[in-house]
């Protein structure tokens, strides 16, 4: 399961708008891969899905909002193989609307769930039958959760996962598992597997003050990478089914990830990943790679990116989301415009491993997630 942090989003169009422009300007292509994305985008009051596939030049642009009733203001995207949930909150009550883009049905599961004094509500995610809550309960207290509600009755079952918490990050979905990431009251960060069928932990992965950073592999197995805030880290990899250890690999990367969900993929004997800039700089974060065979790290250079994009488009710009296309080794980032009109438009990059800029779509509305595909 995949996600889009609204909390991010909502912080740079806080204070960030753009000007209007004609639709299909590129920058140079260059050596551009056969490449398929699809992303969805917003502007200040309607939703988007846009596809792109280089080897026929097809673009498609898709308006969600009219599409499925999609306000902007939605609370979560999750993403489950070729299906979309979008969780929005109105007047006391949760709803998901859902679709699968590959065969575009929609759905709408409207009001599952009323706001009500017994618990808060941390998160959401779902797979196929059930929607999974992430709870404190009682409410006002720190005690860790989750409730599931089954999508075709609204029978509702819950399990307690630690009491007195200090923080729940967003979870994963995967392959009939919840993957529960938090930090508890003394400080030690924790790992609790949930097998969603039987509702039970199934595995406890304590770290103590190593920081858990979680993916994906291409095998679908649940890779963990754990540091000491960023250095002397390993990688663990876990069998999807047993949660059994497959591999453990230690190696010299020096990297602050923030706990949770990681954006990143092993290809060849590389891992892929993305790059907090100390700040003050140009850019917030960009794309970089660590080679296991020759120990070292290779950062690409995201401001030089930046300031081509800006010369040659006459625009500024403001790097917002990230992704990974994991066929061809190229990175995916999505940017807002910055300029003082009531418009807000961006654009996504397509960025070579070598760290070259491949494309550059611009679009009329700021792309916020990248889908992965299978």
């Amino acid at each position: 399961m995949k996600n889009y942090p609204k909390g991010i989003f909502a912080l740079v169009v806080f204070a960030l708008f753009s000007c209007a422009k004609d639709d299909g300007v590129d920058i140079e292509v260059s050596n551009e891969p056969n490449i398929n994305i699809t992303l969805v985008g917003e502007d200040l009051e309607r939703v988007y899905q846009y596809e792109y596939d280089s080897s026929s030049g097809l673009e498609v642009q898709s308006d969600l909002t009219q599409e499925l009733g999609l306000g902007s203001s939605y609370l979560t995207l999750r993403q489950k193989g070729d299906v979309l949930s979008f969780y929005i909150f109105s007047s006391g009550n949760f709803s998901l609307i859902q679709k699968n883009v590959e065969t575009g049905q929609s759905s709408i599961n409207s009001n599952f769930y009323t706001e009500n004094n017994e618990r808060n509500i941390l998160w959401g995610t779902n797979d196929d039958e059930n929607i999974y809550l992430g709870i404190f309960e009682p409410q006002g207290t720190s005690n860790f959760g989750v409730l599931t509600i089954d999508n075709a009755n609204g029978m509702q079952r819950q399990l307690m996962i630690e009491e007195d918490i200090q923080i729940s990050y967003q979870p994963i979905y995967h392959q009939g598992k919840l993957l529960l990431t938090y930090r508890d009251g003394l400080d030690n960060y924790k790992v609790a597997v949930v097998e969603t069928a039987t509702n039970n932990v199934i595995k406890r992965l304590d770290f103590g003050e190593l920081v858990p950073n979680i993916f994906i592999d291409g095998m679908d197995d649940v890779v963990i990478l754990k540091s000491e805030s960023g250095e002397n880290y390993s990688y663990t990899i876990y069998d999807t089914n047993t949660f059994e250890q497959i591999e453990e690999v230690e190696f010299p990367l020096t990297r602050y990830f923030d706990p949770g969900i990681l954006t990143a993929r092993f290809i060849g004997k590389e891992l892929f990943y993305y790059s907090l800039y100390v700040q003050p700089a140009e850019v917030r974060f960009g794309p970089a790679s660590f080679n296991f065979t020759t120990n070292s790290e290779t950062l690409v250079d995201m401001e030089r990116i930046v300031r081509r994009v800006e010369a040659e488009s006459g625009k500024s710009i403001q790097l917002l989301s990230q992704g990974i296309d994991e066929q061809t080794g190229s990175y995916l980032v999505g940017y807002v415009e910055v300029n003082d009109n009531d418009q807000l438009e961006g654009g996504a990059l397509i960025i070579s491993s070598k760290g070259e800029l491949i494309k550059n779509i611009e679009l009329p509305f700021v792309p916020t997630y990248f889908l992965i595909k299978d």
